[in-house]
């Protein structure tokens, strides 16, 4: 009974890998059978809330793939902070970059929530590179996207003040609202990592947000805020 318990667990992972992989937009048009080849070498890894997939300086375990749960990117700072440079949800991936060119991670990677990972090593993505063409153009894409939104955000550190953040950071997360002309942000962490996402402290954080409260562009309960002008949020 246990070597069957044990086998069928190993079927049941296996599919599981094989519909994440099939899920990935890279390799969408990759035949089933090439797929499954990825899915023997690639595993899923279990990821408690609090703990690190990954340090700065440390090897790649190969690229990562978010099934479930949030994770925060960081680099430690020297005083013992730590400045969020992303936030990674479901159906999103990271470490492409230093998992292909066998590069130590250059960020620390920890759970926010309990979260499921699938770890793809480094072989079976540059076979699969040498033999579709459109598989390399897509993780191109994919790289360039993820430069463009790094630069991105290092213009915002040096042409906005921390509220102009902030204001830019919810405008982003906006959703309709239930009250036409309204918008919902539902915050994906607490205040304190969002602080460090900002690059400010948690303290200066609250003030802005009592300022834009004060202002009439928000409204917040917890960790829901209600934007009640973008229009005027979006100027700021």
């Amino acid at each position: 009974m246990a070597v069957d318990h044990f086998v069928n667990g190993l079927a049941r992972n296996h599919r599981v890998l094989e519909g994440v992989i099939a899920n990935m937009s890279m390799f969408r048009d990759v035949k089933p059978c090439e797929l499954a080849e990825i899915a023997t070498h690639a595993r899923l890894r279990d990821v408690p809330r609090g703990a690190t997939i990954c340090r700065l300086g440390e090897p790649m375990p190969g690229m990562l793939v978010v099934v479930y749960g949030m994770l925060k990117l960081a680099l430690p700072r020297p005083e013992g902070e730590e400045r969020v440079v992303r936030f990674v949800g479901a159906n999103e991936i990271f470490g492409e970059a230093p998992a292909l060119l066998s590069r130590p991670a250059p960020f620390d990677a920890a759970a926010l929530s309990d979260s499921l990972l699938v770890v793809i090593p480094r072989l079976p993505v540059l076979r699969m590179l040498e033999q579709h063409p459109d598989v390399a153009h897509k993780l191109v894409s994919n790289l360039a996207e993820g430069y463009l939104s790094l630069l991105s955000e290092f213009q915002a550190i040096v042409r906005l003040n921390g509220v102009q953040r902030l204001a830019s950071y919810l405008v982003s997360l906006a959703e309709p609202h239930r009250e036409a002309g309204r918008w919902t942000v539902r915050l994906p962490t607490s205040k304190t990592t969002l602080a460090a996402r900002l690059g400010i402290k948690k303290e200066t954080l609250s003030r802005m947000l009592r300022h834009l409260s004060e202002r009439g562009c928000i409204r917040v309960v917890r960790r829901e805020i209600t934007i009640l002008d973008r229009t005027r949020l979006a100027q700021i």
